[in-house]
């Protein structure tokens, strides 16, 4: 039974000719992909060069999206351009992303992901090259136009965007990293430790998936019920804090 699409959805769906437009100037190491920030559980609608990250049609919205859509209105930039996006290989690439609205609201995400490994590759070369010839690094520094570029001003961060496949990926990640950090494995991870994991992606907007819930309580392996608690503690965090800035 095929699904119907609102007026919104609608609206997103007429961007896909632009997804084919862009990959075809900006060739084979950039993916394009069309998100629907209103099926968060299958956000992707459309993409081109899906070999860099492996995504397809129907897979969900990455923590960037889940961020955006936690933010709400409160998002006000029309864009974020340059940022780092990491692929589920690890490797890191250049990202950017143009956000849909319609009545104010952001809808949707279009989304350029370059690969540039190759270009790292040659930059190391090149470092190397320079560091056998350092009296030439110590000249270019000391030029006119390299002091004026070191005055430039820098675009503000944007958190990195890891472009996962399911939603199982996401939770992964964080966990792996939390164990990293406190030389654990998953099985002697303390509560404190397990409550760190869902702050972290209570503020990724990461509950905001369908089925979240039960997917982190596999992966840090406690029950559903404990899951839920940890959540109610976060928020109630959270209420604390905003309570603590309002009367500051």
């Amino acid at each position: 039974m095929k699904k119907t699409l609102s007026a919104k959805q609608a609206y997103i769906r007429e961007f896909i000719p632009f997804v084919d437009f862009l990959a075809d100037i900006l060739g084979p190491n950039s993916e394009v992909v069309l998100n629907d920030l209103l099926d968060l559980d299958h956000s992707v609608v459309a993409i081109r060069n899906s070999h860099i990250s492996h995504r397809q049609v129907g897979d969900p919205a990455t923590d960037l999206a889940l961020r955006t859509m936690k933010a709400g209105r409160a998002e006000k930039r029309d864009y974020l351009a340059n940022y780092k996006g990491v692929t589920h290989g690890k490797y890191p690439m250049r990202s950017s992303t143009y956000f849909l609205r319609l009545d104010g609201e952001i809808v949707g995400m279009i989304c350029i992901n370059t690969d540039e490994s190759d270009l790292d590759e040659l930059q190391q070369q090149v470092t190397k090259i320079m560091q056998d010839y350092k009296h030439l690094n110590v000249a270019h520094r000391n030029t006119p136009k390299a002091e004026a570029h070191a005055d430039e001003p820098h675009e503000s961060p944007v958190a990195p965007e890891h472009l996962t496949t399911s939603i199982t990926d996401l939770a992964r990640e964080v966990t792996q990293a939390v164990c990293a950090e406190y030389g654990v494995s998953v099985e002697y991870l303390k509560q404190n430790e397990k409550l760190e994991i869902v702050r972290n992606l209570y503020h990724q907007g990461y509950f905001l998936l369908k089925d979240s819930v039960s997917e982190v309580a596999k992966i840090i392996k406690v029950s559903d019920p404990s899951v839920y608690r940890y959540l109610q503690t976060v928020k109630y965090e959270d209420a604390d804090n905003q309570q603590e800035s309002t009367t500051d």
